[in-house]
């Protein structure tokens, strides 16, 4: 729904055209049928740490440059690559910190990887970086939202490698 809305919002805007807005709808990862990598429906993607940005680990650079995220770039960036600037250009790169229940009630579980243990273990051990990929499978409230920073604010800026806008 969250992605359906955002591409109805960019339509209604006019930076995508009907055509761009039509592809986008039915080609996605939240699309029926159209799960190549992994399912994306009600899920939000974090790290559990700075990590990523301060040890440059690949894939952060991506998912700050595209709008939309996976779900909606995912299957325009490589093969389409006119799309692929459009989606580019739209939109600030931004990092978001938020307060996160893992304990938390869900239809489906959250998903951690490395388990948090398996972090927990390798940092006591000295192993860099500590850090996991985290699915989260419900809502984050606003009031769980810690911050958001993008190019320009001292805590975005401090990480070199991230992209500028």
């Amino acid at each position: 729904m969250l992605v359906n809305d955002r591409l109805d919002q960019a339509n209604t805007l006019r930076y995508l055209t009907a055509v761009e807005h039509e592809r986008l709808r039915t080609v996605n990862e939240t699309a029926p049928g159209q799960h190549s990598w992994g399912r994306r429906e009600d899920q939000v993607c974090l790290t559990l740490s700075a990590a990523p940005q301060i040890h440059h680990i690949d894939g952060i650079h991506r998912l700050l440059t595209y709008w939309g995220g996976e779900a909606i770039y995912w299957q325009h960036c490589e093969g389409s690559p006119d799309l692929a600037d459009k989606l580019r250009s739209l939109g600030v790169p931004s990092v978001v910190t938020a307060l996160l229940d893992l304990a938390a009630p869900t239809q489906e579980r959250h998903s951690v990887f490395p388990s948090i243990v398996h972090v927990f273990v390798g940092k006591a051990l000295g192993h860099e970086p500590a850090d996991a990929d985290v699915f989260y499978r419900s809502p984050i409230p606003p009031e769980r939202i810690e911050s958001i920073v993008s190019p320009g604010d001292l805590a975005y800026d401090r990480f070199p490698g991230l992209p500028c806008g």
